[in-house]
């Protein structure tokens, strides 16, 4: 067939137009959209909010400047080293100046606090030590630095310090720098001398809980051009690192223990001398270390860890193993190498003298754990991690991660020498497991304590006499008092990082009887006042009669108590870590955000949280508690604020990461008319595929019983069984390199598009467990934001 000359033209044109215009983007397949910020940059999908409002959340995430004191306060009362994500510097804290520190001091000597290591300590009034590894490192004989740094002018002096030989492990170093702990294997019994080169002492074993609180919470903010030296630092000398034991856990999954029965000594830099402390059993993990401000004496705590002889990553559950049998309280006590290898270790270093102190032998002794020595020397504080009696299970759970509570218990030295139990500090804010940031003390004299708990959201300084028993909440404000620091006791004062919900962090000081309060930096106040939010505290009493306390934030000009407003309510990640009033604007934590953009953001820690009591924290999980009881809290929770007018049907959604992810499908399935819209983001979604391959402590903690004994359970307690029970609109956010498997969200999405759901799912290429890039928060904060805006009335 021939085409006529007219036709043919057009289909010429039409192509040649194919050729030279623009293809089409690509459709949007089942509703995913992929970000992919290392692809070509025109695949990535367009903006959805106006050029001002990104503006606006590119500020709110990335304003922020994060001080915190890293140092305790010079002898003289005067100066305390701080560090942040722009600088590095002395703070005087009488006027709050500065003296900075050049980041090139950092160019090729890296302080090991920069890796969790150690710590700076004052040499004297003027001058700051620590000891850095050193990169031009050639072996053992040059590997580390002493660094000084002067206060007042920041001018630094660096000293070689040798290792004794290749084949130590540092477990501790003192204040003076000069006096170590350190690990050795015993002597070969063929005793034909010959050693093996680098021998690693310890081993990794993947049993920890991974948690975007943790990674966000366990490091110290350092200038950009700081941070990336160290990284790099880190990748290039693993070898030196290496020779540091136990404090590598930056990621909050890994656990190290001892590979062998090895031996401690007490080490003397300035004359090379050796002292044989005691051995200690193989599979034991360090719990803490701390010495004496005068580095005369060190008390240093170990405990065991489960199944040294198992497997080196633990994926999925075994019944056999003694992690999973402590998890689901089948493990006796007395077989219970936690509890059995937990031992305290306190050390003179001039004679070598060593005192153990081991856990009471009764039923349900805490373990221990070495925490702060009094001014003087003379009296110990240590903590207690209280194992967790869970209804149900025959056994305490003794993993330190899911103790019920924590007290601190005072030793004074007797006549003899010896350190005697004295007197226990208990109270409901140390409630629940001691997670980063929950329960600290120091002291700040032989006789009075700083201690820091949680009550509801709120982490505060409290004062603490154990003569008087007088206790005090320092406090004036609802937030969160981070790295506190307290001057000598003639001065009476701490230094703090404060914030909380609706204030950036800044550097405070404050008395002991909690007046004179005086802010010394000023770094946030502009971003602060841009916010311009408020926060209101809000109670509601249960229908089992207890109570829950919580915040709610709005903008500043937003009436109290709200009126029909749209409301969201987020849970952390975890289960079991705090739910803190802290400034943050990120999108798996958007209590600056949202507030921002006209909703109101109700936070309130339900069963399993901290800042109740130990059986508010242990509830979560009692008998077949687990995907029920917190869940009907929250709802409960929210039919009350409908019912007082705050909000209405159809005007209220939820969010939340990780098991925040999974605390928002849970919720939408069990109550589907309540929630209008949803946000999980990184969720856990499948108890029953999780206690099959995923991290072998969650599931069996959550349950108590294996999957084949409790079917029901594990399906009833998993949002990806029940996707038709949905009727909110739901907005998934996942990245594609999570622990926890994108593909149990995508079907659990699939399902939902395929009802003719209102769902969307923004996959993040080489994500992982939350946002890390700064480009991926600022878009998920506007499909956040975009989702809520045309799904709540």
């Amino acid at each position: 067939m021939r085409l006529s000359r007219r036709l043919w033209w057009i289909i010429v044109l039409a192509t040649i137009v194919g050729l030279v215009a623009p293809a089409a983007a690509a459709p949007i397949r089942n509703n995913i959209v992929n970000v992919d910020q290392y692809g070509n940059k025109k695949d990535l999908p367009p903006n959805l909010l106006s050029d001002e409002e990104i503006e606006r959340i590119d500020r709110l995430q990335n304003g922020a400047s994060y001080p915190v004191a890293i140092s305790e306060i010079s002898p003289d009362d005067g100066a305390v080293l701080i560090s942040s994500n722009e600088d590095f510097a002395f703070l005087e804290i009488a006027t709050g100046d500065t003296v900075p520190i050049d980041p090139l001091t950092f160019a090729v000597v890296f302080p090991l606090p920069f890796f969790g290591i150690g710590s700076f300590s004052w040499q004297d009034e003027r001058t700051i030590g620590t000891l850095a590894l050193n990169g031009f490192a050639t072996g053992p004989q040059d590997a580390l630095v002493a660094l000084y740094i002067d206060r007042f002018t920041a001018d630094v002096s660096a000293f070689v310090v040798g290792l004794p030989d290749e084949n130590v492990g540092i477990v501790s170093i003192a204040p003076n720098l000069t006096n170590w702990l350190i690990l050795r294997e015993p002597p070969s019994e063929e005793g034909d001398g010959e050693t093996e080169a680098v021998k690693p002492f310890t081993k990794r074993y993947t049993i920890g809980l991974p948690s975007p609180f943790l990674q966000r919470e366990n490091r110290i903010k350092l200038p950009a051009r700081i941070q990336r030296s160290v990284d790099q630092f880190r990748q290039r000398r693993p070898d030196l690192l290496a020779r540091f034991l136990f404090q590598q856990q930056d990621d909050g999954m890994a656990i190290e223990a001892t590979r062998e029965p090895y031996n401690l000594f007490l080490y003397d830099v300035t004359t090379g001398e050796e002292r044989y402390v005691t051995s200690i059993p193989y599979a034991s993990a360090l719990l803490n270390s701390t010495w004496t401000s005068d580095s005369a004496q060190l008390a240093v705590s170990f405990f065991g860890v489960p199944d040294a002889e198992g497997r080196d990553t633990y994926i999925g559950s075994l019944f056999s193993e003694e992690i999973y049998r402590d998890m689901t309280g089948n493990l006796p006590p007395r077989q219970n190498p936690v509890i059995q290898n937990n031992n305290t270790y306190v050390i003179d270093f001039a004679s070598g003298r060593t005192q153990v102190i081991r856990p009471d032998p009764v039923l349900g002794a805490p373990i221990l754990e070495a925490h702060d020595w009094a001014p003087g020397g003379q009296a110990l504080l240590i903590k207690a991690h209280h194992p967790a009696y869970l209804k149900g299970r025959t056994h305490p759970v003794y993993y330190p991660r899911f103790s019920s509570r924590t007290s601190f218990r005072f030793y004074d030295r007797d006549s003899s020498g010896q350190f005697r139990l004295t007197k226990t500090f208990e109270h409901p804010m140390l409630s629940g497991a001691d997670v980063v940031f929950g329960s600290i003390a120091d002291f700040v004299s032989p006789d009075e304590i700083i201690v820091r708990g949680v009550v509801g959201s709120n982490r505060h300084p409290y004062y603490y006499n154990r003569v008087s028993g007088e206790l005090r909440n320092l406090a004036d404000r609802a937030g969160s008092y981070f790295n506190v620091v307290a001057t000598s006791s003639s001065t009476r004062q701490i230094v703090f990082t404060y914030t909380s919900y609706t204030a950036p962090p800044d550097i405070y000081r404050l008395r002991w009887d909690g007046t004179a309060l005086y802010r010394l930096t000023w770094l946030n106040e502009e971003l602060r006042v841009e916010a311009n939010l408020r926060q209101d505290p809000v109670t509601f009493t249960l229908r089992n009669g207890q109570v829950r306390v919580g915040t709610l934030i709005q903008a500043a000009d937003a009436p109290f108590p709200p009126k029909d407003v749209r409301l969201i309510v987020w849970q952390e990640g975890g289960p079991n870590v705090p739910m803190l009033n802290q400034w943050m604007a990120n999108v798996e934590n958007p209590y600056a955000l949202l507030p921002s953009f006209g909703f109101a953001l109700l936070i309130t820690p339900v069963a399993g949280r901290q800042g109740y009591t130990p059986e508010v924290f242990n509830s979560l999980v009692d008998n077949s508690n687990f995907g029920q009881i917190d869940i009907d809290e929250q709802a409960e929770i929210v039919q009350q604020a409908i019912a007082r007018g705050w909000t209405s049907k159809g005007k209220v959604g939820i969010t939340g990461c990780s098991y925040g992810g999974y605390f928002t499908l849970q919720s939408i399935v069990r109550y589907p008319d309540l929630y209008a819209a949803a946000n999980p983001q990184c969720a856990f979604i499948d108890v029953l595929s999780e206690w099959k391959l995923g991290t072998v402590i969650l599931p069996p903690y959550l349950e108590g019983l294996p999957p084949f004994k409790a079917l029901n359970e594990y399906v009833k307690d998993s949002p990806s069984y029940a996707a038709d029970k949905v009727k909110a609109a739901v907005l998934t956010f996942h990245g594609t390199e999570d622990f926890l498997p994108i593909v149990q969200n995508e079907n659990f999405h699939l399902q939902l598009v395929n009802r003719g759901a209102p769902a969307r799912m923004v996959r993040f290429i080489f994500e992982g467990h939350g946002l890390s890039l700064k480009e991926n928060q600022l878009y998920a904060a506007q499909e956040q934001i975009s989702w809520f805006r045309t799904h709540l009335k």
